[in-house]
Protein backbone atom coordinates (compact mmCIF):
# COMPACT_ATOMS: atom_id res chain seq x y z
CA UNK A 1 0.00 0.00 0.00
CA UNK A 2 1.52 3.46 -0.69
CA UNK A 3 0.79 6.43 1.66
CA UNK A 4 0.56 9.61 0.18
CA UNK A 5 0.48 13.14 1.91
CA UNK A 6 0.33 16.01 0.42
CA UNK A 7 0.41 14.40 -3.15
CA UNK A 8 3.45 12.92 -2.24
CA UNK A 9 4.12 9.09 -1.43
CA UNK A 10 6.11 8.66 2.10
CA UNK A 11 8.45 5.92 0.11
CA UNK A 12 9.51 8.43 -2.61
CA UNK A 13 9.73 11.26 -0.16
CA UNK A 14 12.08 9.18 2.33
CA UNK A 15 14.15 7.93 -0.39
CA UNK A 16 14.66 11.13 -1.59
CA UNK A 17 15.92 12.21 1.91
CA UNK A 18 17.80 9.25 2.20
CA UNK A 19 19.68 9.62 -0.88
CA UNK A 20 20.31 13.86 -0.52
CA UNK A 21 23.81 14.44 0.62
CA UNK A 22 22.36 17.40 2.37
CA UNK A 23 20.54 15.19 4.47
CA UNK A 24 22.96 12.78 4.70
CA UNK A 25 25.52 15.10 6.10
CA UNK A 26 23.13 17.06 8.52
CA UNK A 27 22.33 13.81 10.48
CA UNK A 28 25.68 12.83 10.60
CA UNK A 29 26.77 16.09 11.83
CA UNK A 30 23.72 15.62 14.44
CA UNK A 31 24.87 12.66 15.39
CA UNK A 32 29.36 13.84 15.86
CA UNK A 33 27.43 17.10 17.65
CA UNK A 34 25.33 14.86 19.92
CA UNK A 35 28.22 12.74 20.85
CA UNK A 36 29.42 15.08 23.16
CA UNK A 37 27.01 13.76 26.10
CA UNK A 38 29.16 11.10 27.31
CA UNK A 39 31.96 13.29 28.21
CA UNK A 40 29.43 15.64 29.47
CA UNK A 41 27.88 12.92 31.63
CA UNK A 42 30.83 12.39 33.00
CA UNK A 43 32.28 15.53 33.69
CA UNK A 44 28.93 16.66 34.93
CA UNK A 45 29.01 13.62 37.66
CA UNK A 46 32.67 14.57 38.32
CA UNK A 47 31.61 18.11 39.36
CA UNK A 48 28.00 16.99 41.07
CA UNK A 49 30.08 14.15 43.10
CA UNK A 50 32.87 16.67 44.29
CA UNK A 51 30.49 19.39 45.07
CA UNK A 52 28.46 16.91 47.20
CA UNK A 53 30.99 14.78 48.48
CA UNK A 54 33.39 17.36 49.98
CA UNK A 55 33.71 20.36 51.92
CA UNK A 56 34.24 22.78 49.37
CA UNK A 57 33.95 26.66 50.41
CA UNK A 58 31.61 28.34 48.16
CA UNK A 59 29.91 25.13 47.29
CA UNK A 60 26.51 26.27 47.49
CA UNK A 61 27.06 29.64 45.51
CA UNK A 62 29.47 27.54 42.71
CA UNK A 63 25.81 25.24 42.62
CA UNK A 64 23.39 27.89 42.41
CA UNK A 65 25.65 29.21 39.42
CA UNK A 66 25.35 26.24 37.61
CA UNK A 67 21.42 26.35 37.92
CA UNK A 68 22.11 30.11 36.79
CA UNK A 69 23.42 28.83 33.38
CA UNK A 70 21.22 26.10 33.21
CA UNK A 71 18.23 28.89 33.09
CA UNK A 72 20.45 31.26 30.77
CA UNK A 73 19.18 31.34 27.30
CA UNK A 74 22.19 30.07 24.96
CA UNK A 75 21.98 32.39 21.82
CA UNK A 76 23.22 35.38 23.70
CA UNK A 77 26.22 33.68 25.60
CA UNK A 78 26.72 32.20 22.12
CA UNK A 79 27.37 36.04 21.08
CA UNK A 80 29.72 36.58 23.42
CA UNK A 81 31.85 33.52 22.47
CA UNK A 82 31.64 34.59 19.11
CA UNK A 83 33.58 37.89 20.42
CA UNK A 84 35.99 36.35 22.02
CA UNK A 85 36.53 32.82 19.22
CA UNK A 86 35.49 34.35 16.02
CA UNK A 87 38.41 33.33 13.17
CA UNK A 88 39.17 36.98 11.96
CA UNK A 89 37.66 39.24 14.84
CA UNK A 90 37.79 37.64 18.02
CA UNK A 91 39.71 38.85 20.71
CA UNK A 92 41.41 36.07 22.08
CA UNK A 93 42.80 35.29 18.27
CA UNK A 94 43.52 38.78 18.05
CA UNK A 95 45.93 38.83 21.14
CA UNK A 96 47.31 35.45 19.85
CA UNK A 97 48.45 36.64 16.59
CA UNK A 98 50.25 39.03 18.08
CA UNK A 99 52.85 36.56 19.59
CA UNK A 100 55.84 35.80 17.38
CA UNK A 101 55.24 32.60 16.45
CA UNK A 102 51.58 32.39 15.88
CA UNK A 103 50.40 33.76 12.02
CA UNK A 104 46.58 32.89 11.90
CA UNK A 105 43.66 32.31 14.08
CA UNK A 106 44.48 29.33 16.71
CA UNK A 107 40.07 29.04 17.23
CA UNK A 108 37.21 29.33 15.01
CA UNK A 109 34.13 29.26 16.36
CA UNK A 110 32.27 28.29 13.41
CA UNK A 111 33.00 25.00 13.29
CA UNK A 112 31.71 21.78 14.84
CA UNK A 113 34.41 21.78 17.80
CA UNK A 114 33.56 25.52 18.06
CA UNK A 115 29.84 24.33 18.36
CA UNK A 116 30.81 21.94 20.76
CA UNK A 117 32.49 24.29 23.50
CA UNK A 118 29.75 26.67 23.20
CA UNK A 119 27.27 23.31 24.25
CA UNK A 120 29.75 21.80 26.60
CA UNK A 121 30.26 25.32 28.35
CA UNK A 122 26.98 27.19 28.40
CA UNK A 123 24.49 24.03 28.75
CA UNK A 124 25.60 21.29 28.36
CA UNK A 125 27.45 19.99 31.57
CA UNK A 126 25.97 22.61 33.70
CA UNK A 127 22.43 20.66 33.01
CA UNK A 128 24.56 17.20 33.61
CA UNK A 129 25.58 18.65 36.91
CA UNK A 130 22.08 19.99 38.02
CA UNK A 131 20.50 15.85 36.59
CA UNK A 132 23.07 13.58 38.48
CA UNK A 133 23.37 16.10 41.46
CA UNK A 134 20.27 14.97 43.42
CA UNK A 135 21.10 11.20 42.66
CA UNK A 136 24.16 11.58 43.82
CA UNK A 137 22.48 13.25 46.70
CA UNK A 138 20.27 10.45 47.95
CA UNK A 139 23.01 8.15 47.46
CA UNK A 140 24.08 6.20 51.04
CA UNK A 141 27.56 7.47 51.76
CA UNK A 142 28.37 4.64 54.48
CA UNK A 143 28.20 2.46 51.07
CA UNK A 144 31.42 4.44 49.72
CA UNK A 145 32.66 4.75 53.41
CA UNK A 146 32.43 0.72 54.25
CA UNK A 147 34.23 0.07 51.04
CA UNK A 148 37.69 2.66 52.16
CA UNK A 149 37.09 1.15 55.63
CA UNK A 150 38.18 -2.76 53.63
CA UNK A 151 41.21 -1.12 52.45
CA UNK A 152 39.52 0.18 49.04
CA UNK A 153 41.77 3.85 47.97
CA UNK A 154 39.42 6.80 46.47
CA UNK A 155 39.70 6.01 43.25
CA UNK A 156 38.31 2.19 43.33
CA UNK A 157 35.83 3.38 45.60
CA UNK A 158 35.01 5.49 42.91
CA UNK A 159 34.84 2.93 40.09
CA UNK A 160 33.62 0.03 41.73
CA UNK A 161 30.95 1.26 44.29
CA UNK A 162 29.95 5.02 43.21
CA UNK A 163 29.66 4.95 39.70
CA UNK A 164 28.14 1.19 39.43
CA UNK A 165 25.47 2.12 41.81
CA UNK A 166 24.83 5.46 40.13
CA UNK A 167 24.82 3.56 36.36
CA UNK A 168 21.08 4.43 35.98
CA UNK A 169 21.10 8.32 36.54
CA UNK A 170 24.28 8.55 34.31
CA UNK A 171 22.72 6.83 31.29
CA UNK A 172 20.13 8.90 31.83
CA UNK A 173 21.73 11.91 31.71
CA UNK A 174 23.97 10.21 28.63
CA UNK A 175 20.46 9.36 26.27
CA UNK A 176 18.68 12.69 27.46
CA UNK A 177 21.96 14.41 26.30
CA UNK A 178 21.88 12.77 23.27
CA UNK A 179 18.38 13.42 22.46
CA UNK A 180 19.01 17.61 23.28
CA UNK A 181 21.92 17.13 21.14
CA UNK A 182 19.98 16.42 18.31
CA UNK A 183 16.99 18.97 19.31
CA UNK A 184 19.79 22.08 19.70
CA UNK A 185 18.91 24.46 16.75
CA UNK A 186 19.92 27.68 17.48
CA UNK A 187 23.81 27.66 18.31
CA UNK A 188 23.56 24.69 15.36
CA UNK A 189 21.86 27.81 12.95
CA UNK A 190 23.74 30.86 14.12
CA UNK A 191 27.60 29.59 14.25
CA UNK A 192 26.68 26.74 11.34
CA UNK A 193 25.27 28.57 8.55
CA UNK A 194 28.11 30.74 8.32
CA UNK A 195 30.74 27.45 7.95
CA UNK A 196 28.04 25.70 5.76
CA UNK A 197 27.16 23.40 8.89
CA UNK A 198 23.99 21.98 8.59
CA UNK A 199 21.85 19.22 11.29
CA UNK A 200 19.01 17.71 11.59
CA UNK A 201 17.35 20.26 13.28
CA UNK A 202 18.30 23.03 10.64
CA UNK A 203 17.60 21.13 7.92
CA UNK A 204 13.71 20.08 9.13
CA UNK A 205 13.54 24.20 9.87
CA UNK A 206 15.32 25.16 6.28
CA UNK A 207 12.40 22.50 4.57
CA UNK A 208 9.67 24.06 6.50
CA UNK A 209 11.04 27.59 5.63
CA UNK A 210 11.23 26.78 2.19
CA UNK A 211 8.98 28.56 -0.64
CA UNK A 212 7.01 26.89 -0.47
CA UNK A 213 7.44 24.53 2.68
CA UNK A 214 8.23 21.04 2.36
CA UNK A 215 6.40 20.25 4.90
CA UNK A 216 6.22 16.31 3.97
CA UNK A 217 9.76 16.41 3.46
CA UNK A 218 10.34 18.00 6.75
CA UNK A 219 7.74 15.21 8.66
CA UNK A 220 9.29 12.42 6.65
CA UNK A 221 13.00 13.50 8.05
CA UNK A 222 11.42 13.70 11.14
CA UNK A 223 10.32 10.59 11.38
CA UNK A 224 13.24 8.66 10.35
CA UNK A 225 14.74 10.39 13.71
CA UNK A 226 11.75 9.58 16.02
CA UNK A 227 12.74 6.20 15.35
CA UNK A 228 15.72 6.14 15.94
CA UNK A 229 15.36 7.70 18.81
CA UNK A 230 12.92 5.34 20.20
CA UNK A 231 15.43 2.49 19.41
CA UNK A 232 17.89 4.09 21.47
CA UNK A 233 15.42 4.67 23.99
CA UNK A 234 14.54 0.84 24.12
CA UNK A 235 18.18 0.27 24.15
CA UNK A 236 18.30 1.96 27.68
CA UNK A 237 16.00 0.32 28.92
CA UNK A 238 17.27 -3.15 28.28
CA UNK A 239 20.45 -1.73 29.59
CA UNK A 240 19.57 -0.42 33.02
CA UNK A 241 16.89 -2.97 33.63
CA UNK A 242 18.49 -4.72 36.20
CA UNK A 243 20.92 -2.47 36.88
CA UNK A 244 18.96 0.08 39.77
CA UNK A 245 20.68 -0.27 43.19
CA UNK A 246 18.35 0.63 46.62
CA UNK A 247 20.44 4.00 47.45
CA UNK A 248 18.30 5.49 49.86
CA UNK A 249 18.33 3.95 53.45
CA UNK A 250 16.18 4.77 56.32
CA UNK A 251 17.59 6.40 59.60
CA UNK A 252 21.24 4.94 59.46
CA UNK A 253 21.97 6.39 56.12
CA UNK A 254 25.17 8.69 55.79
CA UNK A 255 25.41 12.01 54.32
CA UNK A 256 28.80 13.12 56.39
CA UNK A 257 30.95 14.09 53.75
CA UNK A 258 35.06 13.61 52.87
CA UNK A 259 38.09 15.93 54.31
CA UNK A 260 40.10 16.01 51.69
CA UNK A 261 42.12 19.05 53.48
CA UNK A 262 43.66 22.05 52.09
CA UNK A 263 42.82 20.55 48.48
CA UNK A 264 39.61 21.61 48.66
CA UNK A 265 40.65 25.63 48.28
CA UNK A 266 42.01 24.41 45.16
CA UNK A 267 38.93 22.80 43.69
CA UNK A 268 36.96 25.27 45.02
CA UNK A 269 39.04 27.74 42.55
CA UNK A 270 38.89 25.64 39.77
CA UNK A 271 35.26 25.33 39.87
CA UNK A 272 35.26 28.76 40.43
CA UNK A 273 37.24 29.31 37.59
CA UNK A 274 34.67 26.94 35.22
CA UNK A 275 31.96 28.59 36.18
CA UNK A 276 33.51 31.71 35.11
CA UNK A 277 34.56 30.57 31.88
CA UNK A 278 30.84 29.25 31.01
CA UNK A 279 28.79 32.32 32.56
CA UNK A 280 30.92 35.02 33.29
CA UNK A 281 33.15 35.84 30.40
CA UNK A 282 30.52 35.29 27.96
CA UNK A 283 27.60 37.25 29.52
CA UNK A 284 30.38 39.96 29.76
CA UNK A 285 31.44 39.96 26.29
CA UNK A 286 27.57 40.47 25.58
CA UNK A 287 27.65 43.76 27.26
CA UNK A 288 30.50 44.83 25.55
CA UNK A 289 28.44 44.11 21.80
CA UNK A 290 25.60 45.29 22.92
CA UNK A 291 27.07 48.33 22.98
CA UNK A 292 29.31 47.81 20.06
CA UNK A 293 28.62 50.48 16.65
CA UNK A 294 29.64 47.05 14.78
CA UNK A 295 29.60 43.57 16.66
CA UNK A 296 33.45 42.39 16.59
CA UNK A 297 35.70 45.36 15.83
CA UNK A 298 36.97 46.76 18.11
CA UNK A 299 40.04 48.38 16.13
CA UNK A 300 37.40 51.25 14.78
CA UNK A 301 37.49 54.69 15.83
CA UNK A 302 34.51 54.90 17.77
CA UNK A 303 33.98 51.22 18.86
CA UNK A 304 31.15 52.17 21.20
CA UNK A 305 27.57 53.69 21.06
CA UNK A 306 24.17 53.47 22.73
CA UNK A 307 22.70 53.75 19.43
CA UNK A 308 21.67 50.04 19.50
CA UNK A 309 19.84 50.30 22.73
CA UNK A 310 18.01 53.18 21.69
CA UNK A 311 16.93 51.53 18.55
CA UNK A 312 16.04 48.35 19.94
CA UNK A 313 13.76 50.41 22.71
CA UNK A 314 12.51 52.39 19.95
CA UNK A 315 11.06 49.33 18.07
CA UNK A 316 7.26 48.47 18.41
CA UNK A 317 8.43 44.94 17.67
CA UNK A 318 10.12 44.48 20.88
CA UNK A 319 7.63 45.62 23.39
CA UNK A 320 4.96 43.07 21.28
CA UNK A 321 7.69 40.37 22.15
CA UNK A 322 8.19 41.17 25.38
CA UNK A 323 4.41 40.93 26.56
CA UNK A 324 4.03 37.62 23.89
CA UNK A 325 7.16 36.16 26.17
CA UNK A 326 6.16 37.21 29.61
CA UNK A 327 2.07 35.85 28.56
CA UNK A 328 3.62 32.54 27.01
CA UNK A 329 5.85 31.79 29.95
CA UNK A 330 3.53 33.30 32.87
CA UNK A 331 0.62 31.20 30.75
CA UNK A 332 2.93 28.05 30.62
CA UNK A 333 3.77 28.14 34.60
CA UNK A 334 0.67 28.44 35.63
CA UNK A 335 -1.16 25.45 32.97
CA UNK A 336 1.85 23.68 33.23
CA UNK A 337 2.46 23.24 37.25
CA UNK A 338 -1.22 22.89 37.88
CA UNK A 339 -1.48 20.10 34.95
CA UNK A 340 1.99 18.20 36.29
CA UNK A 341 0.20 18.13 39.42
CA UNK A 342 -2.24 16.91 38.89
CA UNK A 343 -1.51 13.87 36.74
CA UNK A 344 1.54 13.27 39.08
CA UNK A 345 -1.42 12.89 41.97
CA UNK A 346 -2.95 10.67 39.58
CA UNK A 347 -0.27 8.15 38.83
CA UNK A 348 0.90 7.99 42.40
CA UNK A 349 -2.49 8.56 44.38
CA UNK A 350 -5.27 6.68 42.05
CA UNK A 351 -6.15 3.34 41.40
CA UNK A 352 -6.56 4.31 37.41
CA UNK A 353 -5.95 0.67 35.13
CA UNK A 354 -3.78 2.80 32.82
CA UNK A 355 -1.94 5.02 35.34
CA UNK A 356 1.26 3.32 34.26
CA UNK A 357 0.64 3.85 30.58
CA UNK A 358 0.00 7.64 31.99
CA UNK A 359 3.03 7.87 33.53
CA UNK A 360 5.00 6.19 30.35
CA UNK A 361 3.39 8.54 28.24
CA UNK A 362 4.25 11.71 30.26
CA UNK A 363 8.06 11.05 29.61
CA UNK A 364 7.59 10.53 25.63
CA UNK A 365 8.47 14.78 25.45
CA UNK A 366 11.92 13.81 26.11
CA UNK A 367 12.39 11.54 23.48
CA UNK A 368 11.07 14.34 20.64
CA UNK A 369 13.38 17.03 19.93
CA UNK A 370 11.93 20.20 19.96
CA UNK A 371 11.96 21.09 16.22
CA UNK A 372 10.14 17.91 16.19
CA UNK A 373 7.32 18.81 18.42
CA UNK A 374 6.81 21.95 17.31
CA UNK A 375 6.46 20.91 13.38
CA UNK A 376 4.27 18.08 14.80
CA UNK A 377 1.80 20.52 16.14
CA UNK A 378 2.21 22.80 12.94
CA UNK A 379 0.91 20.31 11.14
CA UNK A 380 -1.73 19.01 13.41
CA UNK A 381 -3.17 22.82 13.53
CA UNK A 382 -2.88 23.49 9.74
CA UNK A 383 -4.61 19.45 8.47
CA UNK A 384 -7.02 18.85 11.35
CA UNK A 385 -10.22 20.93 10.18
CA UNK A 386 -11.18 23.55 13.08
CA UNK A 387 -8.23 23.46 14.52
CA UNK A 388 -6.69 26.10 12.08
CA UNK A 389 -7.96 29.01 14.60
CA UNK A 390 -5.09 28.09 17.16
CA UNK A 391 -2.40 28.83 13.69
CA UNK A 392 0.15 31.58 15.28
CA UNK A 393 -1.84 32.17 18.34
CA UNK A 394 0.12 32.26 21.76
CA UNK A 395 -2.05 29.69 23.12
CA UNK A 396 -0.24 27.53 20.88
CA UNK A 397 2.91 28.60 21.66
CA UNK A 398 1.80 27.79 25.44
CA UNK A 399 0.74 24.60 24.44
CA UNK A 400 4.40 23.36 23.20
CA UNK A 401 5.76 24.92 26.35
CA UNK A 402 3.56 23.05 28.71
CA UNK A 403 4.34 18.91 26.44
CA UNK A 404 8.15 20.17 26.22
CA UNK A 405 8.40 20.53 30.04
CA UNK A 406 6.24 17.45 30.93
CA UNK A 407 8.67 15.30 31.74
CA UNK A 408 10.34 17.41 34.00
CA UNK A 409 7.33 18.96 35.45
CA UNK A 410 5.75 15.50 36.71
CA UNK A 411 8.31 14.07 37.94
CA UNK A 412 9.37 16.66 40.17
CA UNK A 413 5.66 16.45 41.24
CA UNK A 414 5.55 12.92 41.72
CA UNK A 415 8.57 13.08 44.35
CA UNK A 416 6.66 15.65 46.10
CA UNK A 417 3.71 14.72 45.86
CA UNK A 418 4.99 10.68 47.34
CA UNK A 419 6.25 12.33 50.40
CA UNK A 420 2.66 13.67 51.43
CA UNK A 421 1.02 11.38 53.65
CA UNK A 422 -1.73 9.13 52.96
CA UNK A 423 -3.65 9.95 56.42
CA UNK A 424 -3.77 13.77 55.46
CA UNK A 425 -5.97 13.18 52.77
CA UNK A 426 -8.34 10.33 54.44
CA UNK A 427 -8.72 12.25 56.95
CA UNK A 428 -9.51 15.46 54.94
CA UNK A 429 -11.69 13.05 52.65
CA UNK A 430 -13.29 11.56 56.25
CA UNK A 431 -14.50 15.36 57.24
CA UNK A 432 -16.36 14.92 53.88
CA UNK A 433 -13.85 16.72 51.04
CA UNK A 434 -14.37 15.24 47.45
CA UNK A 435 -11.45 14.11 45.89
CA UNK A 436 -10.65 17.70 44.00
CA UNK A 437 -11.00 19.98 47.22
CA UNK A 438 -8.83 17.61 48.76
CA UNK A 439 -6.25 18.01 46.17
CA UNK A 440 -6.61 21.72 45.90
CA UNK A 441 -7.05 22.57 50.21
CA UNK A 442 -4.50 19.47 51.51
CA UNK A 443 -1.91 18.76 48.59
CA UNK A 444 -1.30 21.57 46.99
CA UNK A 445 -0.66 23.17 49.45
CA UNK A 446 1.78 20.89 51.16
CA UNK A 447 3.47 20.42 48.29
CA UNK A 448 3.65 24.50 47.80
CA UNK A 449 7.44 24.92 47.30
CA UNK A 450 8.06 22.11 44.48
CA UNK A 451 5.02 23.76 42.93
CA UNK A 452 6.59 27.20 42.96
CA UNK A 453 9.84 25.25 41.70
CA UNK A 454 7.90 23.66 38.85
CA UNK A 455 6.29 27.13 37.76
CA UNK A 456 10.09 28.84 37.65
CA UNK A 457 11.77 26.00 35.89
CA UNK A 458 8.82 26.25 33.10
CA UNK A 459 8.33 30.08 33.05
CA UNK A 460 11.84 30.05 32.37
CA UNK A 461 11.76 27.53 29.57
CA UNK A 462 9.29 29.77 27.83
CA UNK A 463 11.28 32.84 27.96
CA UNK A 464 14.35 30.82 26.50
CA UNK A 465 13.28 28.25 24.36
CA UNK A 466 13.82 28.44 20.73
CA UNK A 467 13.56 25.20 18.82
CA UNK A 468 10.19 24.46 20.33
CA UNK A 469 8.57 27.61 19.29
CA UNK A 470 10.54 28.66 16.09
CA UNK A 471 8.01 27.05 13.63
CA UNK A 472 5.19 28.05 15.80
CA UNK A 473 5.12 31.60 16.01
CA UNK A 474 4.01 34.04 13.55
CA UNK A 475 4.55 38.15 14.11
CA UNK A 476 1.33 39.20 15.87
CA UNK A 477 2.66 36.07 18.55
CA UNK A 478 6.40 36.81 18.17
CA UNK A 479 8.34 36.35 21.63
CA UNK A 480 12.00 37.80 22.96
CA UNK A 481 13.26 34.49 21.68
CA UNK A 482 12.45 34.31 18.18
CA UNK A 483 12.89 38.06 18.00
CA UNK A 484 16.65 37.54 19.25
CA UNK A 485 17.03 34.40 16.59
CA UNK A 486 15.75 36.53 14.17
CA UNK A 487 18.35 39.62 14.84
CA UNK A 488 20.93 37.29 15.34
CA UNK A 489 20.86 34.91 12.06
CA UNK A 490 19.55 38.25 9.63
CA UNK A 491 23.22 40.18 10.93
CA UNK A 492 21.73 42.38 12.82
CA UNK A 493 24.10 41.25 15.55
CA UNK A 494 24.29 44.49 17.95
CA UNK A 495 20.73 44.35 18.35
CA UNK A 496 20.42 40.59 19.04
CA UNK A 497 22.93 41.40 21.58
CA UNK A 498 20.53 43.82 23.22
CA UNK A 499 17.83 41.69 23.61
CA UNK A 500 20.08 39.05 24.23
CA UNK A 501 21.23 41.11 27.40
CA UNK A 502 17.24 42.13 28.30
CA UNK A 503 16.29 38.27 28.33
CA UNK A 504 19.35 37.41 30.61
CA UNK A 505 18.68 40.04 33.21
CA UNK A 506 15.37 39.00 32.88
CA UNK A 507 16.02 35.30 33.38
CA UNK A 508 18.62 36.25 36.37
CA UNK A 509 15.70 38.03 38.47
CA UNK A 510 13.50 35.40 38.11
CA UNK A 511 16.28 32.93 39.60
CA UNK A 512 17.42 35.16 41.91
CA UNK A 513 13.63 35.80 42.99
CA UNK A 514 12.92 31.86 42.82
CA UNK A 515 15.47 31.14 45.28
CA UNK A 516 14.91 33.47 47.17
CA UNK A 517 10.87 32.16 47.88
CA UNK A 518 10.98 28.94 46.80
CA UNK A 519 13.62 27.27 44.51
CA UNK A 520 15.55 25.83 47.37
CA UNK A 521 18.66 24.94 44.85
CA UNK A 522 19.89 21.89 46.31
CA UNK A 523 17.21 20.32 48.73
CA UNK A 524 13.49 20.89 46.76
CA UNK A 525 15.50 19.72 43.84
CA UNK A 526 17.15 16.82 45.10
CA UNK A 527 14.58 14.34 44.36
CA UNK A 528 13.88 15.03 40.73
Amino acid sequence: MVVVIGGFDIETIRAELLNSSETGVALRNSVILSLRAPFAALFGFAIAWVLLRFPIPGRRLIEFSFWVAFMMPVLPLTLGWTLLLDEYDGLINIWLMKLPFIDEAVFNVNSISGIIWVHMTASTVPIMVIMLGPAIRQMDASLEEAARVSGAGPARVLTDITIPMLFAAIMTGTILGFIRGLEAFEVEQFLGSAAGISVYSTRVFDLANWQPPRFEEAMALSTIVLAGLSLLAFAYQRIVRNRHFATIAGRGSSRRQLSIGKARYVISVGLVILVCISVLVPAVLLIVGSFMTLFGFFDMEQPFTLQNWATVLRDSNFFLALKNSLVVSLGAGVVGSLLYAGVAYLVIRSSLRYRGLVDFLSWLPWCVPGILLGLGLLSLVLETPGLGVFYGSLGLLVTAIVISQFPLGVSMMKSAIGQVSVELEEAAMVCGASRSRMFMNVVLPLVKPMLVSVFVLVLIAGLRDISTLVLLAQPRSLPLSILLFEYAISGSKEAAAVVGLIMSAIVMVTALVARRFGLNVGTSSAST
